[in-house]
């Protein structure tokens, strides 16, 4: 009798050391956060911006530099955008897929732009947007909740500050 109370109570405590020693897994499965959500949908907003002004670039400017620059943004940020919608789907969360109204009128400003202005106007604001982009995704890194969302962070920021030092780079390069 003592030993399946033994047992019992071994068993018993193997069951509660387990529970409460298991790592807080929710995070892979948390349903995201409201920081997380609202990364997400301007990470989206950001990928958007980043192609629809690159594919303007590749028309507008006549610098290779530049349309070196802007195949790069299209080709990352189209990269960026597919590992971004797939988390969306993941998460049942409807990401944006146009631009938003900040663009929209800094892009109807670029359209009417030709050559140096162009070119200087729209790696100027490269630069701001990377910086803007790159704190989103440093806050998401420190205060996001879903290890999926901050994964996608933490491996896209690296990428984008190469492409702020490629753009500082290449705005250096115009004057």
């Amino acid at each position: 009798m003592k030993r399946s109370h033994l047992f019992a109570a071994l068993f018993f405590a193997t069951a509660i050391i387990t529970t409460s020693c298991d790592k807080d897994d929710d995070n892979n499965n948390t349903t995201p956060s409201a920081t997380d959500r609202n990364f997400m949908t301007s990470v989206a907003y950001a990928n958007v911006n980043e192609i629809d002004f690159a594919q303007l670039a590749l028309t507008k400017s006549a610098n290779d530099s530049v349309k070196n620059f802007a195949q790069m943004m299209i080709t990352d940020h189209t990269n960026a955008k597919t590992a971004l919608d797939s988390l969306g789907s993941r998460y049942a969360i409807s990401l944006p897929a146009g631009i938003d109204s900040a663009h929209s009128a800094m892009k109807t400003q670029l359209m009417a732009l030709s050559g140096y202005g162009f070119d200087t106007a729209y790696m100027n604001g490269q630069i701001n947007d990377h910086n803007a982009t790159i704190s989103l995704f440093q806050n998401e890194v420190n205060s996001g909740n879903n290890s999926d969302i901050k994964n996608y962070a933490t491996r896209n920021l690296p990428n984008l500050q190469m492409h702020k030092q490629h753009a500082d780079s290449v705005r250096a390069s115009l004057d």
